[in-house]
Parts: C-alpha cells; structure tokens; sequence
C-alpha cells in the first residue's frame, strides 16, 4: 500500500524535484503549487503526510494548514528562521533541506503512526 503525500510549494522547481526524487510505488504523490488546488485536493483525498511551504503565493503555511480539513500530518517547510510553527503542524523541517532527509521522515513518521494505530 502506497503513502499519500502532498508537497505545496510556489517554487515548481523544488515540486519537481520533490516528486522525481520521491516517485515510486511507495508513494502516491500529488505536488502543488498553488494553495488553492493543494488545500481541495487535500479536503478531498486526505493523504497521510502534508508538507506546506511558509512563504506561498497568496496565503502563508500557517493559513493553508488551517484550511485543510483532513486529519493529515502536516509538516512547515521554510527557509524563514523566526517563523515559529503553529500547533497545526506536527512539525518543521528548514531549507534548505536534502530530499534523502524528507525521505527518511516520512518512512519514520508512517511508521509511527502506525506503531500508535496498533
């Protein structure tokens, strides 16, 4: 079974990479980079982990966390260091970032998710 992960960032580069990096049949990915389109598919498809960019387009993180509605776990990304991150988010990874890092955190965060499920 694959995990569902979405990444919104504004930067299609670092979505591009994200995706390329991550693709396999472990993950079914879904990149964004608009909010909006992020946020519905989100509401609608409920993946397991979020990772959402501080500094987006029209809204910031914090405010796109909010607007997601699935009980997701839900992961800030930025470069910002004197962003503080809200209790929506389950945590905080900084850029730059290494994609073998973002790899292992969702290894590690399914598996603990599952470890509290049983």
């Amino acid at each position: 079974m694959s995990i569902k992960v979405v990444y919104i960032d504004d930067e299609e580069v670092l979505c591009q990479m994200f995706k390329e990096y991550l693709q396999s049949d472990e993950f079914d990915l879904a990149v964004f980079t608009d909010e909006e389109s992020g946020i519905a598919y989100c509401n609608q498809h409920h993946p397991e982990l979020i990772f959402i960019d501080y500094r987006l387009k029209k809204q910031n993180g914090t405010d796109v966390a909010k607007a997601i509605t699935s009980e997701s776990i839900k992961v800030l990304i930025t470069g910002e260091l004197d962003v503080a991150m809200d209790a929506c988010f389950t945590d905080k990874i900084d850029k730059p970032y290494r994609l073998s890092d973002i790899k292992n955190f969702i290894t590690a965060t399914v598996a603990m998710k599952s470890l509290k499920k049983s």
